[in-house]
C-alpha cells in the first residue's frame, strides 16, 4: 500500500487543486480541512502520511502549532513537512525550519514546484542527513 500525502488546508479549493494534481502523478492523497483533523491523519497508525503539506492559517490548531506538536511525535518526527503559506504571511525559511518543517512554498505555487517539492522528499530520494529530525531553535 502506498502511504498518502496528506493535505492539511483550510481551503477546499486549494486541497482539491493539490490533490488532483499529485494523483494525477499517481499519488495516495488524503485530506484534512482543520488542524485537528491533520493532527488525527497525521497520527494514523494505519495509513501514517509519507509526507504531509501543510497550510500554517488554519482554524482551530494553527498550522506553527501542529507542526511543533508533529515533530514531538515518534510517528511523524521523520515525516517531511511541506509548509505551503500564503506570500502575505511569509516568513524567512530559517523560520520556517525552526518550526519543524523540512520546506517551504509560498502561494501562489506552480504545481509543478510542489510535485517536484514532493519528490524530493521520497524515499530513495533523501540525503542521510535530510533524514534527521530538525533541531530545536536554541
Amino acid at each position: 500500500m502506498n502511504r498518502p500525502i496528506l493535505i492539511i488546508e483550510d481551503d477546499p479549493d486549494i486541497a482539491e487543486v493539490l490533490a488532483y494534481a499529485l494523483e494525477k502523478e499517481q499519488f495516495v492523497t488524503r485530506v484534512a480541512l482543520t488542524g485537528e483533523e491533520g493532527l488525527v491523519a497525521s497520527l494514523d497508525r494505519s495509513n501514517p502520511p509519507a509526507i504531509i503539506l501543510l497550510d500554517l492559517l488554519l482554524p482551530g490548531m494553527s498550522g506553527t502549532e501542529l507542526c511543533r506538536r508533529l515533530r514531538q511525535e515518534t510517528t511523524t518526527v521523520f515525516t517531511p513537512i511541506i509548509i505551503i503559506t500564503a506570500k502575505a504571511f511569509e516568513l524567512d525559511g530559517p523560520t520556517y525550519l525552526n518550526l519543524g518543517a523540512n520546506d517551504y512554498i509560498v502561494k501562489p505555487f506552480s504545481i509543478g514546484d510542489v510535485i517536484k517539492r514532493v519528490r524530493s522528499f521520497l524515499p530513495g530520494q533523501l540525503i542521510d542527513s535530510m533524514m534527521l529530525p530538525p533541531s530545536a531553535p536554541g
